[in-house]
């Protein structure tokens, strides 16, 4: 029984507790944004990143024809964005081009920091690439042609890019700089969005391009094998152009060594004996290198030769 018993601190615990509300903790319960673990990467659309590569190789030479110097175009992240958190991420004004990418569906969007812009516009003026401050106004008359030219650079580039996986049109449909006003797509819709840090002379801007993650759901398949599909493409290229190309062929008879003062003595129906066998084959050079062993023949009214083996490297 003594075993049972309380002891005295047991004792003063409970008395402590006697009377004592049971406190209930509340916690502020947030949903989680699946969203924000969606990335498109490389090892799962290889196609894709391709695709931005060669946008980004062509867009450095494009715009070295706006401004004086090429820009250093570096690839800052690719990422999966719903369209409401997209539009909330640009400021006020900002050129924005919506892009239509035939037989693709839905509509793109081609966002450029207005920063980039004045940068740009400063440069083609000639007073050097300099940044001014952002102001919430609209663009002028010089700047809107200054963005035409930049957004006609960029998707034709773009689409240059894309015909390396397939053939595609791609057509500025219109301008818009209040990101506010875009309603190309419900708020929660998803896009792939490519974002480009632009660097020029020292100043910074970005381009981002956004594309209907719905648009390129059908075309997955091709996106996700075309790092092969291209590799054999490239190849099959390859070999088209080099078979147009002229090769000097010779066929090496054979060979004999003289003496200076004999080959001084030469004259016109001298025989000279060379180190082969008439019926022994002859070498076949293509561009000065071994090739082939052949027998000499005729063909008609023309001499000709009958390739007998290819001549391996370490014969």
């Amino acid at each position: 029984m003594a075993d049972e018993l309380l002891s005295q601190e047991e004792i003063d615990l409970l008395l402590q507790t006697l009377g004592r509300k049971e406190e209930k903790k509340t916690y502020d319960v947030k949903p989680l944004d699946l969203s924000m673990f969606e990335h498109i990467s490389a090892g799962r659309l290889p196609g894709l990143e391709l695709i931005f590569e060669r946008w980004i190789s062509g867009l450095r030479r494009g715009m070295a024809s706006l401004v004086a110097s090429i820009p250093n175009i570096l690839k800052e992240s690719v990422s999966v964005m719903r369209f409401g958190d997209f539009v909330k991420t640009l400021p006020t004004p900002c050129a924005i081009g919506l892009l239509s990418v035939d037989p693709l569906r839905g509509t793109c969007l081609l966002a450029v920091d207005p920063k980039l812009i004045y940068v740009i516009v400063s440069s083609v003026f000639g007073g050097g690439a300099r940044s001014n401050k952002v102001e919430d106004r609209d663009f002028t008359r010089i700047e809107f042609r200054i963005i035409q030219r930049l957004f006609n650079v960029c998707y034709q580039e773009l689409e240059m890019a894309w015909k390396t996986m397939m053939d595609v049109r791609i057509q500025l449909i219109s301008m818009e700089t209040k990101p506010t006003l875009l309603t190309t797509a419900r708020t929660r819709e998803r896009f792939i969005i490519l974002k480009l840090n632009v660097i020029i002379e020292g100043n910074e801007g970005y381009i981002q391009l956004a594309i209907p993650e719905n648009a390129v759901v059908p075309y997955k398949d091709l996106l996700k094998g075309s790092a092969d599909l291209k590799l054999k493409d490239i190849h099959e290229d390859a070999i088209r152009a080099l078979q147009g190309i002229q090769v000097n062929l010779e066929v090496i008879l054979g060979s004999a060594e003289i003496i200076f003062e004999k080959l001084l003595d030469l004259k016109e129906g001298d025989v000279i004996a060379l180190n082969r066998l008439l019926r022994e084959p002859v070498e076949v050079r293509i561009e000065g290198i071994s090739k082939f062993l052949a027998f000499l023949g005729q063909t008609g009214n023309r001499k000709a030769i009958k390739l007998q083996r290819y001549v391996d490297m370490e014969d």
